[in-house]
């Protein structure tokens, strides 16, 4: 492991260091440090702004399709003013952005669907990017019925308060919960499936780590719903919706690798 060198408080390096970073942050409200060309830190400053700009753009292209231009500017300056990353790799800038958002108090005008959108948008470049694969073929049905089911690692169910997968420019403003399950398909295309209540608490209950037996699983919400339920029907409607994520390649049972 190699040792990272802590320079003293004192230390002139360190102050030269602080009051460079400083002005590259905000240079509008911090002077250019002593001794530094001017013009080649503003080529400098601008260089690395609007590459952090771009990088997040990529990261989040329905905000930034939504947001004005200045709009967008400021929201950039605030997150290299206010926020301090963790990382210093490029591919997490996702991550640190997102935080920055949700530890905000944020603005008059701003969207109040902003950080969920984020949300929605970091979690299919998480999708995306992850080296999670699905397995080889879909289980059969007998699986489907006799094994352990567990919810692959390419798929999220989640609850979202605005239907994040509709907003664009075009989107009609609704206050609406939307509940979904954000996967990545077998050509590596992120895609969503909305849920009705029953199924988000089937996957959900996927996701745990022993897994769901199906069957016993289904009969017992169908003998909750009610007399007047058709058990055999709810049981088959139920294997039918798990069939459809199956076909995903989803779905994997306590004996097959995800």
């Amino acid at each position: 492991m190699v040792s990272q060198t802590v320079l003293p408080p004192d230390s002139e390096l360190l102050k030269i260091q602080t009051a460079f970073t400083q002005h590259l942050r905000n240079p509008d409200s911090i002077p250019v440090p002593q001794g530094l060309d001017a013009r080649r830190m503003g080529i400098y400053s601008d260089l690395i702004f609007n590459n952090i700009s771009s990088l997040i753009s990529e990261f989040f292209p329905v905000i930034f399709s939504l947001t004005d231009s200045e709009d967008w500017r400021s929201l950039i300056r605030e997150f290299f003013i206010n926020y301090q990353c963790e990382t210093p790799y490029f591919p997490k800038l996702a991550d640190e952005f997102l935080q920055f958002l949700m530890g905000r108090e944020g603005t008059n005008h701003e969207p109040d669907y902003l950080v969920s959108l984020a949300h929605y948008e970091w979690l299919e470049l998480c999708l995306f990017t992850s080296e999670s694969e699905l397995p080889v073929n879909p289980l059969d049905k007998a699986e489907l019925k006799h094994q352990r089911l567990h919810l692959s690692d390419l798929a999220i169910p989640i609850t979202y308060e605005y239907p994040v997968q509709q907003i664009s420019n075009s989107w009609q403003y609704e206050a609406k919960q939307a509940s979904l399950l954000l996967f990545r398909d077998q050509h590596d295309s992120v895609r969503f499936f909305e849920l009705q209540p029953l199924a988000f608490e089937l996957l959900t209950t996927m996701q745990q780590e022993s897994g769901i037996l199906l069957p016993d699983w289904l009969h017992q919400k169908a003998r909750a719903s009610g007399p007047g339920t058709n058990i055999d029907n709810f049981i088959k409607a139920g294997i039918d919706l798990v069939e459809q994520f199956n076909r995903e390649k989803l779905i994997y049972t306590s004996d097959t690798s995800n």
